[in-house]
Formats: C-alpha cells, sequence, structure tokens
C-alpha cells in the first residue's frame, strides 16, 4: 500500500506539470506551464458551456428525459475514443519501464497507480460534461434529492467501464504491432482502422430509424434514447436510475463498472512485465553491409530524418493523419449530399459554395505536424543544436514533412470537390489557391507556436501531441483563424466573394511571409 500510495502521488503530481510548476526555477518553463493552464482553463469552460447549452436544447425541445443518458453517452465515448490511442502508452510507459523494473516495486503497485492516474485525468472531463448537465436539468426540472445523489454517483464512477475498454484495445493494437516487422508502421494502420470503424458505426445510425414503428417516430425522445442504447446500453441504465431515484440500478451499475475495472487492473498487474517485454524487446540481425556513399543537401537530408521520425511514432501518426482523412471524408460527402441540398437544408441565403475551400483547408489544419515537431525532438534536441545546419533548413523540414503528408490527400479531395461543385474557371482557381494558402499558414503558425512553447523533458510521447499547450494553441490556432477568415466570405454576395477572397489571401500570404522569416531568425541555442 505505501509503494501505491508513492506511485500515486508521483503520477498525480507529474500530470499536467503541476510538479514543474511547483518546483522550476526557469521563468520560461514556468509561464510555459502557466500558458497550458490557462488553454485547459478557457477548454474547460468551453466544455461546460457548450454541455450546458446543449442540455439546455433538449429541455427546450421536450426530451428531458434524455439528457442524463446523453450525458453518459458522451462522457463514454470520449473517454473512449480519445483512451484507445493513449492508453496503452500510459500504463505500459516503456520511458519509465526500465527504471522501475530495477526498483524493489511491486507490478501491482505499478499498474494501480498508472490506472489511477488515468481515473483522474477522465473524471476530469466527466465532470465538464456532466455537472453543467445535471445543473441546468435541475434548475430547468426541479428533480428530488435523489437525482443529484445518484448523479453525483454516475458521475464518480463513469470512467471506469471506457477506461477498461480503451486499455485494452489500446494494449491489443500495440501487441498486434509488436509482432509485426513494421511495428510502428501496423500500429498506426490498426488505429486508423479501428479510428474508421467508430466513424463508420456513427453515420449508420441514422439507418436505424428505418426500423421504428410509427408509435415510436411519434416521440423523438424514444428515437434518441433507442439509438444511445444501440451504441452504450450502461449510459441507459445510468440515465434511468437519475431519472427514477432508483439506488439498487444504480448501485448494480456501479459494482458492474467497478469489478470490470477491478479485472483488468488484476489481469493486466500479472502480466504487466510479460506485456512489457512482448511489446518492447527487439531483434536485430548484423547483417551491414558496406554499399557506395551518396552525397545529399542539408535540407534533403534533414528532410529524411523528419520522415523517419515521424513514422517511428504511432501516436504521432494518427493525432496528425485523422485531418487529411476528415478532409477526403469531407469532400466525399459534399459530393454526395450535393451543394444544393445542403444550402436548402439550411435555409439560410449563405454563400455555402464559396466557403467550401476554407472549411477544406480548416479541417486539414486541425492537427499540423509542425505544431509539435519540435518538441518531439525531446531529450535529443541538443543532438539537433549541435548540428551544422542552419535554423531555416532545419523549419524547412519540418513545413516539407507536413506538406508532403498533406498532398496526397489534397488532391484526392480536390477533384471530389472539383466533380461535386463543377465550378466555373474563376472558382476552380480559389477551389485551388485558398486551402494551399491557408495549409502553408496554418505550417507555419504551427512551428511559430512551437518555437514560443517547445517541451523536450517529456517521458511520454502522449503528453507532447495530446496534451501540450503547442498541440493545443498551435493545432487548433489555425483552425480558428481560418474560420475567422472565412466568416466574410459566407456572409457576403456571391458578387463580391472573389474580391474578398483576394484580399483574404493576400493578406494571408504577408502575415504568413512575416511568421516564416521571424521563424528562421531564431536562434536555436537559445531553446
Amino acid at each position: 500500500m505505501k509503494q501505491i500510495s508513492n506511485l500515486v502521488k508521483l503520477q498525480l503530481k507529474n500530470l499536467y506539470g503541476i510538479n514543474v510548476i511547483r518546483h522550476t526555477t526557469d521563468k520560461k518553463v514556468k509561464k510555459r506551464k502557466l500558458a497550458l493552464a490557462v488553454v485547459y482553463a478557457v477548454l474547460a469552460v468551453m466544455i461546460c458551456f457548450y454541455m450546458g447549452a446543449a442540455a439546455y436544447g433538449y429541455i427546450a425541445l421536450g426530451l428531458a428525459e434524455m439528457v442524463p443518458a446523453y450525458l453518459v453517452m458522451i462522457s463514454s465515448l470520449l473517454i473512449l475514443f480519445f483512451g484507445i490511442f493513449k492508453a496503452g502508452n500510459v500504463i505500459f510507459q516503456r520511458e519509465s519501464y526500465d527504471i522501475l523494473c530495477s526498483l524493489p516495486v511491486s507490478q501491482t503497485a505499478i499498474v494501480i497507480s498508472r490506472f489511477v492516474r488515468m481515473y483522474v485525468e477522465n473524471l476530469l472531463l466527466v465532470c465538464g460534461i456532466m455537472l453543467p448537465g445535471i445543473l441546468v436539468y435541475g434548475v430547468m426540472i426541479r428533480p428530488g434529492i435523489s437525482f443529484y445523489l445518484i448523479g453525483f454517483i454516475v458521475t464518480v464512477f463513469v470512467p471506469l467501464i471506457p477506461i477498461t475498454i480503451a486499455t485494452f484495445l489500446g494494449a491489443l493494437i500495440t501487441a498486434i504491432a509488436s509482432r509485426m516487422k513494421h511495428k510502428n508502421l501496423v500500429s498506426v494502420v490498426l488505429s486508423l482502422l479501428l479510428f474508421g470503424g467508430i466513424m463508420l458505426g456513427t453515420s449508420q445510425m441514422k439507418m436505424i430509424e428505418d426500423d421504428f414503428s410509427v408509435e415510436m417516430l411519434q416521440s423523438l425522445s424514444d428515437v434518441v434514447l433507442t439509438l444511445i442504447k444501440s451504441i452504450y446500453p450502461p449510459a441507459i441504465w445510468m440515465g434511468n436510475a437519475m431519472l427514477e431515484g432508483n439506488f439498487v440500478t444504480c448501485l448494480l451499475c456501479v459494482v458492474g463498472g467497478v469489478l470490470v475495472f477491478l479485472v483488468a487492473m488484476a489481469i493486466i498487474s500479472m502480466n504487466f512485465h510479460g506485456i512489457c517485454r512482448g511489446l518492447y524487446s527487439t531483434s536485430a540481425k548484423h547483417d551491414y553491409q558496406m554499399e557506395s556513399l551518396k552525397k545529399e543537401s542539408v535540407l534533403s537530408a534533414l528532410y529524411k530524418r523528419e520522415f523517419k521520425r515521424y513514422f517511428s511514432s504511432s501516436i504521432y501518426v494518427t493525432n496528425t493523419i485523422i485531418g487529411p482523412i476528415m478532409a477526403v471524408i469531407f469532400a466525399a460527402a459534399v459530393l454526395g449530399v450535393g451543394v444544393d441540398q445542403i444550402q436548402q437544408g439550411l435555409g439560410i441565403p449563405l454563400n455555402i459554395k464559396g466557403v467550401i475551400p476554407f472549411l477544406l483547408a480548416g479541417i486539414f489544419s486541425i492537427m499540423t505536424t509542425t505544431c509539435t515537431s519540435i518538441s518531439m525532438e525531446g531529450k535529443e534536441w541538443w543532438i539537433v543544436k549541435s548540428l551544422p545546419v542552419k535554423t531555416k533548413d532545419l523549419l524547412d523540414s519540418k513545413i516539407l514533412l507536413n506538406l508532403s503528408l498533406f498532398l496526397p490527400f489534397y488532391l484526392v479531395a480536390e477533384v471530389l470537390l472539383t466533380i461535386a461543385l463543377k465550378p466555373d474557371l474563376i472558382e476552380l482557381l480559389w477551389q485551388l489557391v485558398v486551402p494551399v494558402i491557408m495549409i502553408l499558414f496554418s505550417c507555419i503558425f504551427g512551428i511559430t507556436v512551437n518555437l514560443k512553447m517547445p517541451v523536450f523533458d517529456w517521458e511520454n510521447e502522449v503528453v507532447i501531441v495530446k496534451q501540450s499547450a503547442s498541440a493545443m494553441i498551435g493545432g487548433l490556432g489555425g483552425l480558428v483563424i481560418i474560420l475567422i477568415c472565412m466568416v466574410p466570405v459566407l456572409v457576403a454576395q456571391e458578387a463580391y466573394a472573389g474580391l474578398l477572397k483576394a484580399v483574404i489571401c493576400v493578406a494571408v500570404v504577408c502575415v504568413t511571409g512575416l511568421l516564416y522569416k521571424k521563424n528562421n531568425a531564431v536562434n536555436l541555442q537559445e531553446l
């Protein structure tokens, strides 16, 4: 128990860089961590506001009885979705495994401390989703005290089952990949297939409505609850327990979740060292043969280095490749639905066709590789700084990697949009040029942010790719700026849309050039 207590404290103190903020004497590091804390606070406020507004909207539509189940389902799906990509890395941390193995520490204590860390981290997310919805429901519906008591209990225990499922799926992906020759590539493919399955399943949910009877269709609430039950049945059980004040159902759900969680910890604890050895052990063949040496330019060598570094991290790839994949899906959706139907469905005289290039660029910019590419150097950053290369060449190699990664997806998306929109020559020109300019801006903007907030002392790539300030600001900041640029074109008359696009593109090109010049002037030795 003492080992568990110490390891849990260590895990929680390292959560979100709390320990660094408390003890660092480096003012720059402290400012970066405080900036990250501000970003987290803003995101928390946005999540709370959105979930409260969603609960208010459902209640206003007469769907109050589905709000508790909806809150539980959203919480569980978010934990499951994000947990699949990071649970395996958190539970089976490769960087700290060698250190802990050499210490007289029980593997059970190690596993429990890491599960507790995941639970606490996901509990914060659940609170941001559940509590605003429960508060809005309470103010508008005025339920009994049992609703709040069960709601609090449900909030505490909601993360258990999704964490367990995400851990096993993440470990399964890593385990399968570890047996293959190209481990990271297989891990990326399996993760993307799982992501595609989730997206496909979500898109197919509407087809269930065809099986409903007329009586069921008369109540929209029944339809929504049936859909939720088809996705995640425990959400219905917990939601009904909150509505009915049924402590017995609540207790059964809690006991079931705790048992699943404990069984998962027990299984992993008993096999922890074996799993880690299977995941991280490697074999090498010493059959190297000297061949002719080739000379390349500095930029070409750095580009190849970036290419290899990128595909050596499955977390890095899966987190940055989803944007381009979604961009292609978006273009295919426009082709399938048609712009006219989208315009009719909105019922608002907006220039939808003119802003599609901005939307495409925004989706590409959701998470660029550049916004974390410097931080991904990690503890090997000193090697990069010692190389006789210019800042411009190093940063150009990172930008070129991002652009070459996006290029095939961009071409496919443009072909689909051209077929769907049937643009004339001028419209085709804007359709091609606007995304290129915006994507280039988002890449250089990501570099700018990462230069301001680099982190090299990480132990887990998940921290950089998913939780760092540069990932959030650089990944979402480009999207926000592109959407802001899109608004004038959206509301303007079509006669002025071309002029507005020209002005916006010129402005963005100028800003991009200034950022590029400023980035290249940075002294890497000072980072």
